[in-house]
């Protein structure tokens, strides 16, 4: 659903938003109004975005705020445990499209600026899943203190984003080169 460009560029403009279409076809030139309203309508219906308010325009028309729907994004750890593989992946596209639209506005307001104050690296880390445990609990004990702190004059808001899953292509090579090697 949420891979087609139109529909992507929607949730990226709702990012963290609440917008009315006109206002999404501001940021979005080159869509035909049409076209918008159409994708719009695939996203409310599959739940990806929802009307968050309706105005009256000249005292009949209603128009209508769309924001990215709570129910898109979030899941508990119950619907995690059940949920499909579409609809986790779904979660993580939304969870993605929100850094690439924070990423893109991040980048917006820094236009002709240093950009030495943001960074993203993927780092491989070997550990068993007694050690992932322990892992994410001391990492859980260094952030605690940061996370809490309240905003203050002279502190500027950054987001931290974590993201970690077991490589499943590199155990699986892994695997067969030490089967290669107990044969041989």
């Amino acid at each position: 659903m949420i891979l087609h460009p139109v529909r992507m560029r929607v949730i990226l403009a709702l990012n963290d938003r609440s917008l009315t279409p006109k206002q999404i076809a501001a940021e979005l030139k080159d869509v035909a109004p049409a076209t918008l309203y159409h994708h719009l309508n695939l996203l409310t219906e599959a739940g990806v975005t929802q009307v968050v308010e309706e105005r009256l325009v000249r005292g009949t028309l209603h128009e209508k705020v769309y924001a990215i729907s709570d129910s898109f994004t979030l899941l508990s750890p119950e619907e995690v445990a059940t949920a499909s593989k579409e609809e986790l992946m779904q979660c993580f596209l939304a969870f993605a499209s929100k850094l690439i639209g924070d990423h893109a506005r991040y980048l917006d307001l820094k236009e002709g600026g240093y950009y030495t104050d943001a960074g993203y690296h993927q780092h491989p880390v070997y550990l068993s899943d007694e050690e992932y445990v322990r892992f994410g609990q001391e990492v859980n004990a260094v952030l605690l203190p940061w996370l809490k702190q309240a905003p203050a004059p002279g502190r500027r808001r950054y987001m931290l984003t974590t993201i970690s899953f077991p490589d499943l292509e590199y155990e699986e090579t892994s695997n067969d080169e030490n089967e290669s090697d107990s044969i041989s």
